[in-house]
């Protein structure tokens, strides 16, 4: 048992002068680091301080005036703005810090703009079909927000947009053309089924105005009516026509408005960081 008791001490008697030599070496250098015995814990004793060492924490808001006013009044030098467009986001780290005297990059201001209704309604409307009956339903509750557009370039009320819509009838015709407009479609190689409209000119776009984001400018999204035929009955959709390019146009519109709120006083640039 002595024995045992004596290799112990001598085994913690070597690796404590291991360390100490280490950490000798190493004090006063740039190198971070120290060397402990497996058996030490760290406390943080922050927590039992009247007060913190360095303020640091995460504000998340959704409106632009209160992360602006807030993000100018917290932040350090170096502070800097990240606009993710993806998801609509932006991310103030106000202790970034430079290259020279970098910060830890732990306190932080985020953003995430709100959708409107409007936006909401046409993303879900996007690309899925309805009945005749629910599409003229969607436009009566949107009638303040939609114009129509016909393939020649005449232009429709949201009226006749609506009785176009609920007046469609479907006529089929013995055809060997295969030719497919924009609301026709072949049902086989002779046979060729048509919509359109008793009274009123169909629409074949329809433009849809609205502010997508709470803060951003209003904007037109243009949506293509196309039609597809189920046992007699038509069923409509409604796509919007190029959405990445509105998701760019957004996204600079974003930056572009938060770099002016902020002046000077903060740098904005769409990306991601991670400290």
């Amino acid at each position: 048992m002595e024995a045992n008791n004596t290799a112990t001490l001598l085994k913690y008697i070597q690796d404590n002068t291991v360390r100490l030599e280490f950490n000798r070496a190493h004090n006063g250098t740039e190198l971070d680091v120290a060397a402990l015995p497996n058996d030490t814990k760290v406390l943080n004793l922050e927590q039992y301080r009247p007060l913190r060492s360095r303020f640091r924490g995460e504000f998340i808001t959704r409106r632009i005036d209160d992360f602006v006013s807030y993000t100018t009044a917290k932040a350090d030098a170096g502070a800097e703005c990240f606009v993710w467009a993806d998801d609509m986001t932006a991310k103030a780290v106000l202790n970034l810090g430079d290259l020279h005297n970098p910060g830890h990059a732990d306190n932080t201001a985020t953003i995430k703009l709100k959708t409107t209704a409007a936006f909401d309604a046409i993303k879900r409307m996007d690309g899925n079909t309805r009945t005749q009956q629910q599409l003229a339903e969607w436009l009566e509750d949107w009638r303040d927000n939609i114009q129509g557009l016909t393939s020649d370039g005449q232009q429709l009320s949201p009226s006749k947009v609506i009785a176009a819509i609920r007046r469609i009838t479907i006529k089929a015709n013995r055809s060997s053309d295969h030719t497919e407009g924009q609301l026709s479609a072949s049902r086989s190689a002779m046979e060729q089924v048509e919509a359109s409209s008793n009274s009123e000119p169909l629409p074949s776009f329809i433009m849809f105005h609205c502010e997508p984001y709470t803060g951003l400018a209003e904007r037109t999204f243009m949506l293509r009516l196309s039609m597809r035929f189920d046992e007699e009955k038509p069923l409509l959709a409604l796509r919007i026509i190029r959405p990445e390019q509105h998701e760019e146009e957004m996204a600079e519109e974003f930056a572009t408005l938060l770099q002016e709120q902020f002046g000077d006083k903060l740098p904005v640039t769409i990306g991601s960081f991670t400290a």
